[in-house]
């Protein structure tokens, strides 16, 4: 999956799944969202910053992942990825998450690249979940560990599994 993903990054996937996210009832109506920078041929999600909403980006330090304000302004964190110039803890109410995964079930498990944090990061948010991928990592069943946060709906170019009703 993460080769494969690697060498995707067609913009019209990204098009068509900002539009999708944009058709989530939950989505319109959300003031703060996290989303993410791409990396590896993920889903460019950042097609969204032309939304009025409060946008947050993850930084990660350490073991530890939270939420920063997006400002305009990028530097390089952890990893290699963009964070906010400056990051500070964002306090707030985080409406909704947009998470990246290596690959996703219908069963709404995640797969991510090991290191547990938005796992860790989803346990605590009483944010709606959204997983984004391609088509191609949307897979029947993913084995999850205890530890493993599902994700209320998910998000490819192609459809919108949902895993809650009236979301």
């Amino acid at each position: 999956m993460k080769k494969r993903r690697a060498e995707c990054g067609k913009k019209e996937h990204a098009e068509a799944v900002c539009e999708r996210i944009r058709a989530i009832e939950a989505y319109k109506s959300a003031e703060s969202v996290m989303i993410y920078m791409p990396i590896k041929g993920e889903v460019d999600v950042t097609l969204l910053l032309a939304d009025k909403k409060t946008f947050l980006l993850p930084v990660t330090e350490g073991k530890e992942m939270y939420a920063a304000k997006f400002t305009g302004a990028l530097s390089r964190g952890e990893y290699g990825i963009s964070v906010p110039e400056g990051a500070k803890r964002f306090d707030g109410k985080i409406d909704a998450v947009i998470a990246p995964g290596v690959a996703f079930g219908r069963d709404f498990n995640r797969v991510g690249f090991g290191g547990g944090y938005y796992d860790k990061f989803l346990r605590e948010a009483e944010s709606l979940k959204i997983g984004v991928c391609h088509a191609f990592q949307l897979v029947e069943e993913i084995d999850a560990e205890e530890h493993d946060v599902k994700m209320d709906i998910i998000v490819t170019e192609e459809e919108t599994p949902w895993s809650r009703e009236n979301i």
